[in-house]
């Protein structure tokens, strides 16, 4: 009986406690990478119901191999690309890395990695990007989500994007 008594009395003293107060809006006043309406260029949105493709730079695949003994290898290999969005423009780059040990190609599209967007610290309205690679068959696979803030300012457009590419690479 008195375990009930000082829940009850606990209870109704935390009661005032739990009702909703006003909380004021948070003002947003960082600056955001879509990029601004430019009447030469179509909106984010436009860009991105429209003919559609990402931009594809300085992709690296290499290895090393390392014998530390003739019977113990310490081998790894990597890949790295820069993507660049053309509905957020050319603020913001995604830098895409990844490095393996699985012998002897090291990737086979069996691993998803993940990017990220520079520069460092800016707010981007690019969201995740994720990629895997397979070296036998030299295919790169991406997802990658934005948002545009050009329709309606309080309702905004999210957009996930996947790609998949063959890349002929030249590699001795």
């Amino acid at each position: 009986m008195l375990k009930n008594t000082l829940t009850t009395a606990l209870a109704a003293l935390l009661l005032p406690l739990s009702q909703a107060s006003p909380i004021a809006i948070r003002q947003e006043t960082t600056t955001t990478t879509t990029p601004p309406s430019n009447p030469d260029q179509p909106s984010c949105a436009t860009t991105s119901f429209g003919h559609f493709s990402w931009a594809l730079s300085s992709f690296d695949y290499h290895a090393s191999f390392i014998f530390t003994t003739p019977a113990h290898q310490n081998s790894w290999g990597y890949v790295n690309f820069n993507l660049t969005n053309p509905a957020i423009g050319s603020s913001v780059t995604t830098v895409c890395s990844a490095s393996s040990n699985q012998l002897s190609d090291f990737f086979y599209g069996t691993v998803q990695y993940t990017c990220t967007n520079t520069p460092e610290g800016v707010k981007s309205d690019v969201g995740k990007t994720t990629f895997d690679f397979n070296r036998p068959t030299g295919e790169l696979r991406f997802n990658q989500t934005w948002t545009c803030r050009d329709q309606d300012p309080k309702y905004l457009t999210t957009f996930t994007g996947y790609a998949a590419v063959n890349l002929e690479l030249d590699c001795s």
